[in-house]
């Protein structure tokens, strides 16, 4: 199996000329902006330190490679989030946290050695090919960043997760305890849960940690915000309309959003942290309803298309009935061409025709037409199977048709 890794940043202030100019002396073969950084490798290696790189320039980081290696660098202005929450939950291997240069950074791996099998439906790249155009692989970094926005308000989700994520991996002893469930962990947005997936995370523990999360708060309506910016001072608010209209700086609404947070009452007492041992042990039955309700949506979508096809037959019997034997001759027509393109059409007509028979009580009549058809045709492996598999509206046609071998 051919190598393939790909690195890729992002960051929200534009680079600066001579902050380009150093990326670009890392590489010359990045495709790279003021505001982004893509690169593959499918041999040889990049020449840059990410952790360095994020402290320094950019606000998020994305690797993986084709061997199953995964990584996050993730970072916020210390004013954003603290090192002491954000070690609240990041204090391991795979889940870590540190502070530089004014910034908070949370660097997240995901590296199981046996589960790379879903690495070209993730990122759109063939194995076999890398070549391939495409960039699948190119998506998961914007979206996943959209979440260091919702950290910086207050939400803390992101670390929660990234909690999991060392339970997952084996960090944690059975007796450790959970730190603090934030409210709406069951309802991930969509950042988060492409997180969750990029990293593995698995979705019935998450479940399970999900049912002792707090409600989320309702919505803020415009009045509590009207009666929250009331209470500011006259200067702070000049002060911070100025910045905005002057700088639209992102992380001074974030900011604002926090602070308002903050100052909401709890939705409800925070429940008793688990223990890591507890938390597992709830998995297995969140896995079985996941399976249950799977099955449920299955059952019910096969039903549905069950109903469908009948209706839709109901509706060309109504103009079959007129002239059946255009039919019969339609299917003869398809089997003077070369292939098997038209087998579908064919089975199609031929059901028709015998769900229109057992309308109609003739079936004895359509029996023996159809049987001389089976004769003649026999031999056309390939349309046997067809008939045998026509579907839900070709059960009378499928009681007619003889087993192939």
């Amino acid at each position: 199996m051919s190598e393939y890794q790909h690195y890729q940043f992002e960051v929200d202030t534009p680079l600066t000329d001579g902050q380009l100019a150093q990326i670009r002396a890392l590489t010359t073969r990045a495709s790279l902006t003021r505001h982004s950084f893509v690169n593959t490798y499918s041999w040889g290696d990049f020449k840059g330190d990410p952790r360095l790189l994020v402290e320094t320039h950019y606000d998020a980081h994305l690797y993986f490679a084709n061997w199953g290696t995964r990584r996050l660098i993730l970072r916020w202005p210390a004013t954003a989030l603290s090192l002491d929450t954000a070690r609240a939950y990041c204090a391991g291997d795979s889940a870590e946290a540190w502070e530089s240069n004014g910034y908070v950074l949370l660097a997240l791996e995901s590296d199981p050695e046996d589960d790379i099998e879903d690495f070209n439906d993730l990122f759109g790249i063939d194995e076999d090919d890398f070549d391939e155009d495409g960039d699948r692989d190119e998506q998961w970094l914007p979206s996943i960043a959209r979440a260091r926005r919702q950290v910086a308000e207050g939400d803390l989700r992101l670390l929660y997760l990234a909690w999991l994520l060392r339970a997952h991996n084996g960090e944690l002893d059975d007796d450790d305890l959970e730190p603090a469930v934030p409210p709406g962990l069951a309802d991930l947005p969509e950042p988060l849960a492409d997180l969750a997936t990029f990293l593995r995370i698995d979705e019935d523990l998450i479940a399970a940690a999900a049912q002792h999360a707090p409600p989320p708060p309702p919505r803020p309506t415009l009045a509590d915000h009207r009666v929250w910016t009331a209470a500011l001072g006259t200067q702070e608010k000049d002060t911070v309309l100025a910045r905005l209209i002057h700088d639209g700086d992102p992380q001074l609404l974030s900011g604002l959003r926090r602070r308002f947070l903050e100052s909401r009452p709890p939705s409800g007492p925070a429940p008793a942290p688990r223990t890591v041992a507890e938390l597992f042990a709830a998995v297995p039955a969140r896995k079985r309803l996941r399976i249950a309700r799977q099955e449920q949506r299955e059952a019910e979508e096969r039903d549905r298309a069950v109903r469908q096809a009948l209706e839709a037959q109901d509706r060309r019997l109504a103009d079959l009935q007129h002239d059946p034997e255009t039919a019969w001759h339609r299917v003869g027509e398809l089997l003077s061409q070369r292939g098997t393109r038209h087998y579908p059409e064919i089975v199609r007509l031929l059901g028709d025709l015998a769900a229109l028979a057992d309308r109609d009580a003739t079936t004895g009549a359509f029996a023996e037409r159809y049987a001389r058809f089976i004769a003649a045709h026999g031999t056309k492996k390939a349309l046997m199977r067809d008939l045998r598999a026509g579907g839900p509206a070709c059960t009378a046609l499928i009681a007619l048709t003889p087993a192939t071998d």
